[in-house]
């Protein structure tokens, strides 16, 4: 198996230091309740893989956007997320912010498409109500926030 490229180790290892400057958002506790909103700076993260051969194995339905139905499908781990916790069992559940806008990755989007795909069909709930791309919902929801020193979502992906 193929390493990681090393553009896309230094990302993670500079989201964890970016990820340092806490978050005002709602947080979820160990029995998935909303917890009282706060501002508050992580204490870890959590690298999350996928092995795409478990996650095809379950696949029902295929369509253009889930990676299991390519003709190049994953044959490597592949990203599920980079997500913040706290050492109390709590997790930020949505970090405010600006909707993900999937025009300002466009120039990475072969690079996410091929090491943090989806292997679902159809859109993942945002935080701002709506439906997007996978990576919107990891953006938004629990784990993965770019409002960091005003860094758009190209930049930071791109770090």
């Amino acid at each position: 198996m193929a390493p990681l490229p090393a553009r896309l180790l230094l990302s993670l290892q500079l989201l964890t230091i970016l990820f340092g400057s806490g978050c005002a958002t709602r947080f979820r506790d160990a029995g998935d309740r909303e917890t009282a909103p706060a501002q508050r700076e992580f204490d870890f993260f959590k690298l999350s893989l996928l092995w795409p051969g478990t996650e095809c194995r379950h696949t029902r339905r295929c369509c253009s956007a889930n990676a299991c139905c390519r003709s190049s499908s994953p044959t490597e781990f592949t990203i599920h997320g980079l997500w913040a916790d706290y050492n109390d069992g709590t997790w930020p559940a949505c970090c405010e912010g600006s909707q993900f806008n999937e025009s300002e990755i466009s120039t990475l989007l072969s690079d996410l498409t091929k090491y943090w795909p989806t292997y679902q069909c159809g859109s993942s709930s945002t935080c701002h109500r709506s439906k997007g791309p996978f990576w919107a919902h990891e953006r938004n929801m629990e784990h993965v926030r770019t409002q960091l020193s005003g860094m758009n979502m190209n930049t930071f992906l791109q770090r």
